[in-house]
């Protein structure tokens, strides 16, 4: 007996499941037309939202700042991996967004995993919404916190569990925007309920950041209201890499000496941190890319209403649902025929037999981009559909037979 025969079992279980994943390899930057292995694909799964990752207005400027910076960190913040461009960029996060200050961490992961491990302990409860990222889930896990799920934007049933706890410790987390059905957090009713309850509020605005609000500064913009910790991300919509954490000058000194994620990190490279800075130098500046992202997003689910879909949610996320495991793989590995590539979301990232086809269009798609995505959608659809009736169809005959 081979001591790694259970890792061919679980594998085999998942091939069964239709949950096995292949490894998608761009030979591109993340562009509307992106070259996957050897074949174009119109790309609508990349969370690249702006088109920033490859814009050449900020790589140029970068170009010509990076000689004096150095290519690597060199060690943890608390060593000698704080280049004055972290510092910069923490001050640049907390005045734009109206925090005291606010933390890097080397991933919007390893923030949520730092915030709550850090902040909850045994004596905490976490209140959490049920469709929370699993970042979220498994910080509260790491903290050892008592948890209470409560339902999917349900401030109802949030408040009927926060009262059952007047004498506790309470942290309330949530998603910003949920990032399988698209759903944005009604943030000013989160934190006054937070509030309302003495508990500590904590949003994760990955997706929100640099979309939402009239300069992209994300949902406590489009609110005008900010938790008592806020996570943004910078691989999203800002097009490069790593995560902060805004809060007040003692949430953050805390965090800086006692979140493990942050103190055993290498800290992000002076390189990223000067990719960030100027992304962010050129949303603020200009909200043009935003103003086209909305304009494709309206457009396309106007489309795609019309066209029959059930489509909800209120962001740039569009999921389609599916439901079947089976059915919304034949649908995406026919759209990859298609030329088409968006992302297939399963078990365990959505519960079983509730999968979905998540659409995410950037702003540098066109019309006919999008034109041509529904119409190749609707044709594999309607292929499936007509397959699994004639499916039926043959067992209803064979048990006749019977």
């Amino acid at each position: 007996m081979n001591r790694f025969d259970f890792l061919e079992e679980k594998l085999d279980l998942l091939e069964k499941q239709n949950l096995i994943r292949d490894e998608r390899v761009f030979l591109t930057p993340q562009l509307p037309k992106s070259t996957i292995g050897s074949k174009e694909y119109l790309l609508f799964s990349s969370s690249n939202y702006l088109s920033l990752s490859e814009n050449e207005e900020i790589l140029d400027i970068v170009k010509t700042k990076m000689k004096n910076i150095g290519m690597g960190s060199g060690g943890s913040r608390l060593t000698t991996g704080t280049h004055k461009l972290h510092i910069e960029l923490e001050k640049m996060l907390s005045n734009s967004i109206g925090y005291e200050n606010s933390l890097l961490y080397s991933s919007g992961f390893m923030g949520n995993l730092g915030f709550l491990s850090a902040v909850c302990d045994k004596n905490t409860i976490v209140f959490s919404d049920e469709k929370n990222h699993a970042s979220i889930i498994d910080g509260i896990k790491l903290s050892g916190a008592t948890v209470q799920i409560y339902k999917h934007l349900d401030f109802l049933d949030l408040e009927n569990k926060l009262k059952k706890h007047p004498n506790n410790r309470k942290v309330v987390v949530s998603d910003g925007v949920f990032s399988m059905d698209g759903d944005i957090l009604p943030l000013d009713k989160f934190c006054l309920i937070a509030k309302k309850y003495d508990a500590i509020s904590y949003v994760d605005d990955a997706h929100g950041f640099g979309v939402l609000g009239d300069r992209g500064l994300g949902i406590t913009e489009m609110y005008d209201t900010l938790p008592d910790a806020l996570l943004v991300t910078f691989s999203k919509a800002i097009g490069t890499s790593g995560a902060a954490i805004l809060c007040s000058d003692l949430i953050r000194k805390y965090l800086y000496n006692s979140s493990r994620e942050f103190i055993f990190s290498t800290s992000l490279s002076p390189f990223d941190i000067l990719m960030t800075i100027e992304s962010l130098n050129y949303i603020l500046k200009n909200n043009n890319r935003q103003v086209k992202l909305m304009e494709n997003i309206n457009y396309l689910k106007d489309k795609l209403k019309d066209n029959g879909y059930d489509i909800r949610g209120n962001s740039h996320i569009i999921p389609i649902f599916i439901g079947d495991e089976e059915k919304a793989q034949k649908i995406f590995e026919n759209l990859l025929k298609c030329g088409i590539f968006l992302s297939i979301i399963r078990f365990p990232t959505v519960p079983r037999n509730q999968s979905i086809l998540r659409v995410t269009p950037m702003a540098e798609h066109s019309i006919k981009d999008l034109d041509f995505l529904v119409e190749k959608l609707n044709e594999c659809v309607r292929s499936i559909n007509d397959w699994y009736i004639f499916i039926v169809y043959l067992k209803k005959s064979f048990l006749l037979v019977l």
